[in-house]
């Protein structure tokens, strides 16, 4: 677990492997429950995690996402990953860091 803040909103980004080591599900959480922010991050998850289970390599979300530029932004307060221009961005980078050998990032 990834726990971040960007722009004075807390964050937190799960994510789990099957045995094999592949990554199969992202859960990324920010926002209070109900909120516009909060649906957003549900849906990307949601949407990233279908795709990781039917096969699609993690490498092609982290692409997409990389360099994305939207609010939130900004300092994270993860030593990992201490700047971001988007929660896309975020994203893209937690899991480039944490899934290096899966990811070629551009």
């Amino acid at each position: 677990m990834s726990e971040f803040v960007v722009d004075g909103i807390p964050g937190r980004l799960v994510t789990a492997a099957g045995p094999d080591g592949r990554l199969t599900h992202v859960d990324l959480a920010i926002g209070k429950h109900g909120s516009t922010l909060a649906g957003l991050t549900d849906a990307l998850s949601t949407a990233i995690t279908t795709g990781l289970r039917a096969g699609a390599p993690l490498a092609e979300f982290v692409n997409e996402l990389r360099h994305t530029r939207y609010a939130p932004a900004g300092a994270t307060g993860d030593p990992d990953v201490p700047h971001t221009t988007s929660l896309g961005d975020y994203l893209a980078q937690r899991l480039h860091h944490n899934h290096p050998d899966a990811v070629a990032c551009s």
